[in-house]
């Protein structure tokens, strides 16, 4: 009889962590459409008449309005009972410590739960998906449900995909959270396919993920840079403070200005000690050919990268320009400043009226019928196994 119920619980178990498996689609890999060919098809659009926008770099800062604020959306409580790690974090030690290091909006990222800051401060629902060993997780800002569906054995890039695709049309906001953490939760290479996401956390304190960012953007799939502390314990001064996103918002902002922000790239991330700005919030602008970043006061250096590697440097000082060369795909500026680091969001060349992403992976019908007719067939084999082994 033990035996019996054993093999019935081993079945179960293996159809349980295998069935999400068995449900992902196959895909087609689309080569990759980086966005000087977006741009060239854009212009022949331009010359049929089809559309208006003949723009050729798009800096996402030129439509950024209002004042800039702090802003840290990863960032975890006591929940599930303590069985999380967050456990160390009461509402008022956030509120009391995140309030004075100047914060003007904090989210909950609580492991698959939504849950409400209070203390005064806008409710922004958001969870972090994910219970998978390999430490693959999304941030849904704005979150409408939680999706509990994950693969908890090491995940496939078509799998990663098909859980963002999943999760995309139930939050506002989706983030690549901590690529570089894990083992790692995303790879480099799997940052050269996936799209379907808004931001990635370059900045986290666990890891730093711009090698990351950089495959991303190489290979046409525009995202932008976002910091966040990624807060278990708020008493520690390693991990409060040092990762930030600054977010440009009207005065009286509502939670759909911040999530409009976070879509349209009016982000910069940075990795600092106690949310310090020692020099300010930088600026850049598109003069003529050049991209410019001025600084309220002289930075240590300011590079500028272009495919993942870097193409000029500004030794200390609180402006640089760079002619953007006709062979790049996109430029992003870094500034580098005392303790701390600002990553500012690419510009990109492709018009400004089409910035969307440029999806790699696309879902192979046939194949995916044939996969999942496979695993039917592998679960039927099981169940004839245990009706003969266990009657």
């Amino acid at each position: 009889m033990m035996r019996t119920v054993g093999k019935v619980l081993a079945a179960a178990i293996v159809v349980a962590v295998t069935l999400p498996y068995a449900a992902a689609p196959l895909y087609d890999i689309a080569p990759p459409r980086p966005f000087r060919n977006a741009l060239a098809t854009d212009q022949a659009q331009i010359a049929q008449g089809r559309s208006e926008d003949s723009t050729a770099w798009y800096n996402p800062y030129a439509t950024a309005e209002g004042r800039w604020g702090k802003v840290n959306l990863h960032l975890h409580s006591r929940a599930w009972s303590g069985a999380t790690d967050g456990r160390k974090n009461s509402l008022n030690a956030i509120d009391s410590v995140y309030r004075q290091l100047g914060y003007e909006a904090l989210a909950l990222s609580n492991y698959q739960r939504i849950d409400s800051l209070g203390n005064g401060w806008k409710h922004l629902p958001c969870y972090e998906h994910g219970y998978n060993i390999q430490k693959t997780h999304q941030l849904a800002l704005g979150a409408r449900s939680v999706v509990w569906l994950d693969c908890v054995l090491p995940q496939t890039v078509f799998v990663k995909q098909w859980i963002l695709d999943v999760l995309r049309p139930t939050a506002e906001v989706l983030i690549a959270a901590h690529p570089a953490f894990g083992r790692p939760s995303y790879s480099e290479h799997d940052m050269t396919l996936l799209s379907g996401y808004d931001c990635i956390e370059v900045f986290n304190h666990y890891r730093t993920s711009l090698a990351h960012w950089d495959s991303a953007l190489s290979n046409g799939i525009l995202v932008w840079g976002v910091g966040n502390d990624d807060c278990h314990d708020v008493s520690s001064d390693g991990e409060t403070g040092v990762c930030l996103t600054l977010v440009a918002l009207p005065p009286h902002w509502t939670p759909a200005d911040l999530y409009r922000a976070y879509r349209n790239g009016h982000t910069i991330a940075v990795r600092t000690q106690h949310a310090e700005l020692p020099i300010g919030v930088p600026q850049q602008f598109i003069i003529v050919d050049s991209l410019v970043v001025h600084l309220a006061a002289p930075a240590d250096s300011i590079r500028f990268i272009s495919d993942g590697s870097v193409i000029a440097r500004v030794g200390r000082s609180a402006r640089a320009a760079l002619q953007l060369p006709r062979n790049a795909d996109y430029v992003r500026a870094e500034v580098y400043a005392a303790n701390a680091t600002y990553a500012l969001n690419p510009a990109v060349q492709r018009a400004s009226s089409n910035h969307h992403q440029q999806p790699r992976l696309q879902e192979n019908l046939l194949l995916t019928v044939i996969f999942r007719t496979i695993w039917i067939l592998l679960y039927a084999h099981l169940l004839l196994y245990l009706r003969r082994n266990c009657s």
